[in-house]
């Protein structure tokens, strides 16, 4: 006679991935930081080592190479536009003066001042023609020439060699004005102290030096009323004659 025996299953009351959970909470080390004085404690943060702060300071010091260069010729530019800008203007003014005085522009003397009533600088001249006395000076110019007060000149040179004497100029005898030196940088040493009325009768006020700006270039403006930027004199372009192209001083 066979016996049965009976056996009695214990049910197991957690699921299998209670199990699992439970056995990795044993098993597994605790990824929380340890805590100090019932706190977590707080990393402090990293600092840059002594190589890295080098690496960041080349960088710099490339970036300043390589753009420094046309920083300083941006600002070139922009001060020879400021230049031409002012001696546009100055024609202006002069273009004005002339319609109403006979084609004449106002005659230049010797070192006058600007508060001369007899005889009058022809910057002063000009006054009632255009907007500020700051076109008179050119930002270039003034740093390089700092005893010169007025930075352009009158073009007058071919009323002295004609006429021997001092005189106004005559933009009706002027046959050839988009060549005419009518006016331009003053690049030449002051006459006297607070000269407003430059002029180039007996100097050469544009190439007898070499230009001391930064571009090492003059701003001229002709009778036309157009300017342009040179360094030396070109017969093909400018003259100092009424009558004759290409004339030099």
């Amino acid at each position: 006679m066979s016996s049965v025996i009976n056996k009695q299953v214990v049910p197991f009351s957690m699921s299998s991935r209670q199990l699992a959970h439970a056995i990795v909470r044993r098993v597994a080390p605790s990824c929380s930081p340890p805590k100090v004085n019932g706190s977590a404690s707080k990393s402090a943060p990293r600092a840059f080592t002594l190589i890295e702060l080098l690496v960041v300071i080349a960088i710099i010091a490339v970036l300043v190479a390589l753009f420094l260069p046309a920083l300083i010729k941006a600002k070139e530019r922009a001060t020879t536009t400021w230049c031409l800008s002012n001696l546009r203007q100055l024609g202006l003014a002069m273009h004005l003066y002339a319609e109403e005085h006979e084609e004449l522009l106002p005659p230049a003397g010797k070192v006058i001042t600007w508060d001369s009533t007899n005889p009058v600088a022809w910057t002063r001249a000009l006054l009632d023609y255009y907007s500020a006395t700051n076109i008179l000076v050119c930002p270039a110019l003034s740093r390089t020439e700092p005893d010169q007060l007025f930075n352009y000149f009158m073009g007058c040179r071919a009323v002295w060699v004609t006429t021997s004497q001092r005189g106004s100029v005559s933009l009706a005898t002027i046959q050839f004005p988009a060549e005419y030196i009518v006016s331009g940088d003053y690049n030449y040493p002051a006459f006297g102290a607070g000269d407003a009325d430059p002029d180039n009768y007996s100097q050469d006020t544009l190439f007898d030096r070499p230009s001391r700006v930064p571009n090492r270039c003059v701003n001229i403006l002709f009778a036309d009323w157009h300017v342009g930027t040179y360094q030396n004199f070109k017969s093909n372009d400018m003259t100092y004659s009424f009558t004759a192209c290409g004339v030099p001083f």
